[in-house]
């Protein structure tokens, strides 16, 4: 800042400072309601849909948890059925859980083969078995 020597120059100086100090609220603001807005759950679940869209390798990993959680419970629901006691139930949650983990685990070795031999749908349709 300058040096003030005159009542001209001091009421520049507070001309330039209250200018500088409106736009610096006026951007202030701005950034508040870019937050507030960024912050509503219908925009952080819109920005979350996107990034899981976007991203190749969390899709993977979403696909195979919705896998081994659906092949447990149906594991569950054939040994168990509709009415058992407490001993089967119990034997079929332990079946429900080694079955999620198994295929959980399996997928996680698969995704390693998969970027060394080429996309999913190559090795269905392929019809040969690679070693």
């Amino acid at each position: 800042m300058k040096k003030i020597h005159n009542n001209g120059d001091l009421k520049t100086a507070i001309f330039e400072l209250e200018r500088k100090k409106f736009i610096e609220e006026q951007t202030l603001k701005e950034h508040f309601h870019q937050t507030v807005e960024s912050f509503k759950p219908a925009n952080i679940l819109k920005n979350t849909v996107s990034e899981v869209a976007a991203s190749p390798t969390l899709k993977h990993n979403l696909l195979n948890v919705a896998l081994g959680l659906g092949a447990g419970y149906l594991s569950k629901k054939l040994v168990v059925g509709r009415e058992a006691g407490l001993l089967k139930r119990s034997l079929g949650t332990a079946l429900q859980f080694a079955v999620t983990s198994l295929i959980a685990k399996n997928k996680e070795n698969d995704a390693i083969e998969t970027h060394k031999k080429g996309g999913l749908l190559q090795r269905i349709f392929s019809g040969s078995k690679e070693g």
